[in-house]
C-alpha cells in the first residue's frame, strides 16, 4: 500500500459518514413532517354487521280493563236510575199530599140596575090625529114612493130614466115642498121642485096641490093640469097616495 492510498482512506470514510448522517437527518425530518401534517381520511368504508334486535314485546290486551270500566259505568247508571225513581216517587207523594190553591173568588156582581125602557117612538101617522085632521103631525120630511124606472117627456121626445123616490117636507101649517130627481142617459140629472099645500078632506083623505113648475134643466117640467096627491092612511107608519096621473106612491116618514 502506497502512501497516497493511506492518505485517501480517511477522506472516503468521512464522506460516507456525512452521507449517512444526511440520510438520517432526512428520515428524521420526514417523520416529523408526517407527525405534524394533517392526514387525509381514508376513503375506504368498513361496514360492520350488527346483531339483529330481538322482536318487540306484544302490547298488553286492554279488553279486561275496558270491560271492568264498562261494568263500573253500568253499575253507576243503575244506581243513578234507582235514585231518580226514588226522587220521582217522593215528588209524587208530596204533590198528592198538597192541596190545590183555590183562586181568589171574584167579588159578587152587583145586581143589574133596573133601567126604564126607552119611551116608545111616537107613531108618525097616529089614527087619532089623522081623524082629528091634525096637520101638525105632517111636520118634517117624508119619503114618497120608491126608486123606479120610467119614461119622461123631454121637449116632445121621451127617454127612459131612473126616477128616484120623491121627497115631501112640511111645515106646521101643511105647507111645504115636493121634490123629484131623475137620471137620464142623454139629458143627465133632472131635478124638479114645487111648492105644495096639504089639507084633509071630508072623506078622511089627505090631499095636496102643487102648481106646474119648470125643472132643471128646463127640458122637463111638472106641467099640464096642476098635479096633486090624494092619500089614505093604511097604518101608523104608512099611507098610500095617488096623483092625478094615476100613479100610486107609498108615503112614509124618512
Amino acid at each position: 500500500m502506497t502512501a497516497r492510498s493511506i492518505e485517501g482512506s480517511p477522506r472516503w470514510l468521512a464522506a460516507l459518514l456525512m452521507g449517512l448522517l444526511f440520510v438520517l437527518a432526512l428520515l428524521i425530518a420526514s417523520w416529523l413532517l408526517r407527525t405534524c401534517a394533517p392526514v387525509e381520511p381514508s376513503a375506504e368504508i368498513v361496514t360492520l354487521e350488527a346483531a339483529p334486535l330481538p322482536p318487540p314485546a306484544a302490547p298488553p290486551d286492554p279488553t279486561s280493563t275496558l270491560k271492568a270500566s264498562l261494568d263500573e259505568v253500568t253499575a253507576d247508571g243503575r244506581k243513578l236510575a234507582a235514585e231518580l225513581a226514588a226522587l220521582e216517587a217522593d215528588i209524587k207523594r208530596a204533590l198528592a199530599q198538597c192541596k190545590p190553591v183555590e183562586p181568589p173568588r171574584p167579588p159578587p156582581t152587583p145586581p143589574p140596575v133596573a133601567q126604564a125602557p126607552p119611551p116608545p117612538t111616537p107613531a108618525p101617522l097616529p089614527a087619532d090625529r089623522w081623524a082629528q085632521k091634525d096637520l101638525t103631525m105632517l111636520q118634517g120630511c117624508w119619503r114618497l114612493g120608491r126608486d123606479t124606472r120610467g119614461s119622461l117627456d123631454l121637449s116632445g121626445r121621451s127617454e127612459m130614466c131612473d126616477v128616484k123616490a120623491g121627497r115631501i117636507c112640511f111645515g106646521t101649517n101643511g105647507g111645504g115642498q115636493r121634490s123629484s130627481t131623475s137620471v137620464c142617459p142623454s139629458t143627465g140629472t133632472i131635478t124638479c121642485a114645487a111648492p105644495i099645500t096639504a089639507r084633509f078632506g071630508n072623506d078622511s083623505t089627505l090631499g095636496t096641490t102643487q102648481p106646474a113648475v119648470p125643472c132643471n134643466p128646463p127640458k122637463a117640467s111638472w106641467n099640464g093640469p096642476p098635479n096633486g096627491l090624494t092619500c089614505r092612511r093604511v097604518s101608523d107608519t104608512l099611507a098610500l097616495c095617488r096623483d092625478k096621473l094615476n100613479f100610486e106612491y107609498e108615503f112614509r116618514r124618512e
